[in-house]
């Protein structure tokens, strides 16, 4: 029956990861790239991460973009973004460049209710304004050769280019487009990262001084947490107080890559590599059965990690600003932080998804008007302003240092970019939309089953991945 019961449920497996295929999750998140780049404290030698990339090379001399301003003078655009804004900040950010811009250009922003919601626009054709601001999957899953403009010859322009805007003590800078080496359809305007929410208070109290610097040291964290909770008065915390798992399709790619998984294609089709994708199988599991991990029954952690279900929980950038919010609703006075995912050599980890912005085709006059429109958010004193709205990290160069004031106010930001982690971003390809959702299933899954039965798992993830991405057109 056990047997019985498996190949049912990996066929669930399979079945639903092709219907999920078109389909993503996640409001604000990230940019581009087919091939990975991974950046570490001493670079290795590996491929630049690229958005979109095709065998056919650009014009290597500089182009000029030639205004006249008579044919700008009015024109009405529309940017598509995913920020949920009460403040309406981002339409205000808008109103700024309609006052400001040298063109007479007037813009209009169209929410999209989140990234999920622009992609299954996209994915039924009716996103048609000039400018779209989405996950990078989601852009290059729209069939980017056709319904949008490649943004190479705009990006390297001496006066209206972006080139110049890269810094190149970013920690972000081995993923900088090299315009002109390949096509590029869409172009990051920001990183939203998988995290660990870490509570320093607690792990004071419990005899923790300072970060864990290996997984080693997190699990004897977790554990004394779990104990704590254990024989505390509270009968509702036993069994808890350990590391919350979110399982989400971040998390998941980071315990991944955390065991030295690479995200790499062969002939353009990602395969998981057993040995990393097993191991952390492993560990997992072994931290759930030994309460020293745990799932929750509320599907967001705020609560857990404020009122000391769990003294580190999974996350992402994304969540930083509800858990900040959650911290200040109540009397909670813990101090906490971030940090990446530990690796196997006491090095951590963090996997980063792009968010991404692409002009859609359309008359030359609406497309030159939706890029001035995106070269002004590159801009430092806009992508401060964003980092405001969506919490993420900007693509062009330092966070703490573009994002000054923001970092100062949310220490925890951009606290797990320090130590020189190993950074990756995702293959921003056009399966990639497809490929995170299998893992998550498959990460989901391990809970569920003995460790007799991972290389099953292992075997449904290499077919499911390979036929999501052999149907695709």
């Amino acid at each position: 029956m056990k047997r019985k019961h498996l190949l049912l449920l990996l066929s669930v497996l399979l079945v639903s990861q092709l219907l999920l295929a078109a389909c993503t999750a996640f409001v604000p998140a990230s940019t581009q790239i087919i091939e990975p780049t991974v950046a570490k404290a001493t670079p290795t030698a590996v491929p630049t991460q690229e958005t979109m990339e095709s065998a056919v090379p650009t014009a290597t001399q500089v182009p000029t973009i030639a205004i006249t301003d008579k044919l700008l003078k009015g024109l009405d655009i529309t940017i598509r973004h995913p920020f949920f804004d009460a403040s309406d900040e981002f339409n205000q950010m808008i109103r700024d460049f309609n006052l400001n811009n040298l063109w007479g250009i007037h813009a209009t922003g169209v929410a999209s209710g989140g990234t999920a919601g622009l992609a299954n626009d996209l994915n039924d054709g009716l996103v048609k304004d000039d400018l779209v601001i989405g996950m990078g999957t989601d852009l290059l899953a729209a069939q980017p050769d056709t319904q949008f403009l490649a943004l190479d010859n705009y990006a390297r322009d001496e006066k209206f280019g972006v080139t110049s805007l890269y810094e190149t003590d970013s920690p972000f800078s081995q993923f900088t487009p090299s315009f002109g080496d390949s096509v590029h359809y869409t172009i990051p305007l920001a990183y939203n990262a998988g995290i660990l929410l870490y509570n320093q208070s607690w792990a004071q109290e419990l005899g923790f001084t300072s970060l864990p610097a290996d997984r080693e040291g997190l699990l004897g964290l977790a554990q004394a947490a779990k104990d704590a909770n254990q024989v505390d008065a509270n009968y509702f915390n036993n069994g808890t107080g350990g590391i919350w798992l979110s399982q989400s399709p971040l998390s998941a790619q980071s315990w991944y890559r955390s065991y030295g998984g690479e995200f790499g294609t062969q002939e353009g089709v990602f395969t998981p590599q057993p040995e990393p994708l097993l191991a952390s199988f492993h560990f997992l599991k072994s931290t759930f059965d030994a309460n020293q991990s745990w799932l929750g029954l509320e599907p967001t952690s705020y609560r857990y990690f404020s009122e000391r279900y769990a003294v580190v929980t999974e996350g992402s950038l994304e969540s930083l600003p509800f858990q900040a919010a959650y911290q200040q609703s109540g009397t909670f006075q813990d101090d906490w932080t971030t940090l990446g995912y530990p690796g196997s050599n006491g090095d951590n980890h963090l996997v980063l998804e792009p968010l991404s912005f692409a002009v859609q085709r359309s008359d030359s006059n609406s497309e030159l008007a939706a890029w001035i429109f995106a070269q002004w958010l590159m801009e430092p004193a806009q992508q401060a302003r964003l980092v405001e709205i969506h919490g993420l990290w900007p693509s062009i160069g330092n966070p703490a240092v573009i994002a000054s004031d923001y970092a100062s106010a949310h220490p925890y930001w951009a606290a797990s970019l320090e130590g020189a982690p190993t950074i990756t971003v995702v293959p921003e390809s056009p399966d990639w939309a497809s490929v995170r959702l299998v893992f998550q299933d498959a990460y989901q899954r391990i809970y569920n089953l003995d460790a007799d039965y991972f290389i099953s798992i292992l075997d449904v993830f290499g077919q499911t991945t390979q036929i999501n991405q052999e149907q695709r057109p």
